[in-house]
């Protein structure tokens, strides 16, 4: 740190030294002293300094012949120690015609201490450190005033724009101690943010673009932040320019109120031209004519010339040629802008090198998981056919997406002449196994602990040699299987599983679930206990679609039930079996399983309950998700917009024995199979399970009340739309929706409920992917015995 500002001074002074024109001092007597002998190097005015220090520097010695041109290079040499306010050089001459050098030094005051007072916001560690100079550095007014500057500089970044920072300059001078006399001032608040100059889009668009924001009591604080408003300016000119306006500057400047508390910021914008593309030229084209090109790039003539498309039209060409192989084409897209108008000339240019051939493809790195793992998760890398270049970039993505690896890349060996090319998978693996404790809270389900045992790569086939292997994580390891042991003790809901998943049985597409449970919940009327387990099989078609069947058993029991429970739930009263199976057919394009921005997933099953269970009824769900990108920001955030749409039907869910020799077989579907809705998962605005049917009080009959308890529905429509906006980087989003649908005991749209609302998605890396997520609701539409609920939140809690 203490070499930094010496070396300023050095600097500075060495500049200063060489303008003055120091070498003419030499000649003062007017004679050429070149070539005569040095008697005596002698150097002058050190009292701090050690000379040795300063010979070093010094490449003259005594009987060395005299050279001016080493004497003003040793000046600047001694310069550069920064240990000296003035450096200069002299000779005087001898009877015998020999010569005495003599470098005469001046010491700069050095500094005892530096101090700050007056600060109350920040504290002294942090003033110091922005400060610059130290105990024991020279006294330089230059950096000085640098450490008043930075020292400003610190207060406005926490909002204290009108701070004053000044030296007592006589105590330095006396004492040697550097004292800055900090007046802090107002912290400063945004009370508006304005724009000036801006024709071509509002100031509610330029707005969204905005980090600072205004102050909101309690909610915002509106903080006058000199770097966070740097950051807007860049943000605006970069929004105009991917839209066009390549010329486009942008200022701003700070208005303060007389009471110096509150600021209005303006944003002052020069538009300039929106550029457009005039013409487009392609060179060096072989395999694709002009046409083809043309119509595969999204930037086309009389386009708007954005950043965005420019961007989108390089990727297109890249994906055009690789998808035929031709790995190492190297297509540029040059602008040439038009001299006297905003108009852009785009050439492209076209190296199309050879398309190669899938040869072999070997793994490495994995050391635990087995090849086949890994080359199952391939893409656009068949043996023998052509490479994709936009599959093997979707391999990489895919094996760093898999929970498996950290790392992944790929790299074609041999020749870019050679027409085969062997591909080479390079996998960083991770640590796949966790023991993980936590706990969580919900508004539907209450206060929840986690105890969870999870291997994503788990091999069942895979026993332990030993008990070292064992205990050291080795064993059980390395198929690509996913295994999870959950304990799930909650005040209200209860549940523990454990699970095993192979997702290419037999090594084929085929895949395999398996799932046992016990689960509990303390209902408000009644308490309700589950065991049981599901066996599922499917085959997957590509990448898209999936069919599987699922057959399922399960025990029942409803117990504990309060005198005023619907009728609905003393049919079911005790101990009850269920078996079930039917088909589910999924189709799902999205780009991500935890935070979907493109694409859509759809999810269908029917599913047949029968014996040797209880009842006997058919049942049919709908799951379908839309999202867009509606926007995408500079640092890659984007906004999304989705939809979701729910339908379930159950059939022939009538009150008749469908065997009258077995009046314990039932065609009804029970309470706890018919579908609910509300809760922060299901409908927001409304409490869990409160949008929906009520049933008849037991307690009641026969004149037959309907209390305030829900028992379900046979038909079930919920519609919903959602919009999730980035607020600060990746950690807080956004979203405002509504929520809209119906339960009812069959097929219709009566009772429809409509609610609208806002929430916030808090991500915190240290807390798991799942964000924390945090909803108000306010219902538009409902019925007379629904449960509303304004606030619902979802937060899980990890502790490792």
């Amino acid at each position: 740190m203490k070499r930094q500002p010496q070396q300023r001074i050095a600097l500075r002074l060495a500049i200063a030294l060489a303008t003055a024109g120091m070498a003419s001092n030499l000649y003062a007597q007017g004679v050429d002293l070149a070539g005569r002998p040095l008697a005596e190097v002698r150097v002058e005015g050190l009292k701090q300094v050690p000379e040795q220090l300063v010979k070093n520097q010094v490449r003259l010695n005594k009987g060395d012949p005299y050279d001016a041109k080493l004497v003003d290079e040793d000046i600047v040499r001694i310069t550069h120690l920064g240990r000296f306010s003035a450096v200069r050089a002299r000779v005087e001459p001898r009877a015998d015609g020999s010569l005495v050098l003599i470098y005469a030094l001046t010491e700069p005051p050095l500094i005892n201490d530096v101090q700050v007072v007056g600060n109350k916001e920040l504290d002294d560690q942090d003033l110091l450190k922005a400060a610059i100079l130290r105990a024991g550095d020279p006294v330089d007014p230059f950096l000085i005033d640098r450490g008043i500057i930075e020292i400003k500089k610190a207060y406005e970044k926490e909002g204290y724009f009108t701070t004053e920072v000044t030296v007592d300059k006589p105590l330095l001078d006396e004492s040697g101690v550097l004292l800055y006399r900090v007046r802090e001032g107002p912290r400063v608040r945004i009370r508006d943010l304005r724009f000036e100059g801006n024709t071509a889009f509002t100031g509610d668009q330029l707005a969204s673009k905005l980090r600072s924001e205004t102050y909101l009591f309690i909610f915002r604080k509106g903080e006058l932040n000199r770097e966070q408003l740097d950051g807007d300016v860049a943000r605006i000119r970069d929004f105009y320019r991917e839209r066009g306006y390549l010329d486009a500057q942008v200022g701003r400047r700070i208005d303060l109120a007389p009471e110096q508390r509150n600021a209005i910021v303006v944003f002052v914008v020069e538009e300039g031209k929106q550029y457009t593309v005039d013409q487009v030229k392609i060179e060096g084209n072989q395999l694709f004519g002009r046409d083809q090109i043309l119509e595969a790039m999204p930037l086309k003539v009389g386009d708007i010339f954005a950043a965005d498309r420019m961007r989108k039209t390089q990727e297109a060409l890249d994906d055009l040629y690789g998808k035929l192989g031709f790995t190492d084409s190297r297509i540029t897209v040059e602008r040439i802008f038009h001299e006297n108008e905003p108009k852009v000339d785009l050439i492209v240019r076209v190296n199309e090198g050879l398309p190669h051939t899938v040869g072999q493809v070997t793994v490495r790195g994995n050391q635990l998981t087995q090849d086949k793992v890994i080359l199952r998760q391939t893409r656009g890398m068949l043996p023998d056919r052509r490479y994709d270049r936009q599959g093997m970039q979707k391999t990489e993505q895919r094996l760093k997406e898999s929970s498996l690896f950290s790392d992944a890349k790929i790299t074609l060996l041999g020749s870019p002449e050679d027409e085969v090319r062997d591909a080479l998978i390079e996998v960083k693996e991770q640590s796949t196994g966790s023991l993980s404790f936590g706990a969580g809270i919900s508004s539907d389900a209450g206060v929840i602990g986690a105890i969870e045992l999870n291997q994503r790569n788990f091999d069942i086939a895979d026993w332990p040699d030993s008990a070292g292997e064992f205990f050291s994580g080795r064993a059980f390891r390395g198929a690509g299987q996913s295994f999870t042991l959950s304990l799930q003790p909650g005040d209200q809901t209860s549940r523990y599983s454990v699970s095993l998943r192979e997702p290419y049985l037999l090594d084929s597409s085929l895949f395999l679930d398996t799932n046992l449970f016990f689960f509990t919940r303390e209902r408000d009327v009644y308490n309700e206990e589950r065991f049981g387990g599901s066996v599922g099989i499917g085959q997957r078609f590509g990448d898209v679609w999936s069919f599987s069947i699922r057959g399922r058993a399960e025990y029942v029991n409803i117990d504990n039930i309060e005198p005023q429970a619907p009728v609905d739930v003393f049919d079911v009263r005790g101990g009850s079996t269920i078996t079930s199976i039917g088909p589910t057919l999924v189709r799902n394009t999205t780009d991500s399983r935890l935070f979907p921005t493109v694409g859509s997933n759809w999810e269908v099953g029917l599913s047949k309950a029968l014996s040797p269970g209880d009842y006997d009824f058919w049942k049919f769900s709908s799951d379908y998700r839309k999202f867009w990108t509606v926007d995408e920001d500079f640092f890659g955030r984007r906004t999304v917009l989705s939809i979701r749409n729910e339908i379930g039907y159950i059939f022939d869910a009538g009150f008749e024995s469908a065997d009258p020799g077995n009046p314990g077989h039932r065609d009804n579907a029970p309470v706890f199979e018919r579908f609910y809705a509300g809760g922060h998962r299901s409908f927001r605005g409304f409490a869990y399970r409160g949008a929906g049917p009520t049933g008849i009080r037991h307690d009641t009959l026969p004149v037959q009340r309907y209390g305030d308890q829900p028992v379900g529905g046979q038909w079930m429509f919920l519609l919903g739309a959602e919009y999730n906006f980035p607020v600060f980087q990746e950690v807080l989003r956004g979203v405002v929706f509504t929520d809209t649908g119906t339960v009812l005991s069959d097929v219709g749209f009566d009772n429809y409920r409509v609610s609208v609302g806002a929430g916030i998605r808090l991500k915190l890396p240290f807390f798991g992917q799942a964000p924390f997520a945090l909803d108000f609701a306010v219902p538009l539409i409902k019925e007379k015995l629904d449960d509303t609920r304004i606030f619902s939140f979802d937060v899980a809690i990890p502790f490792r």
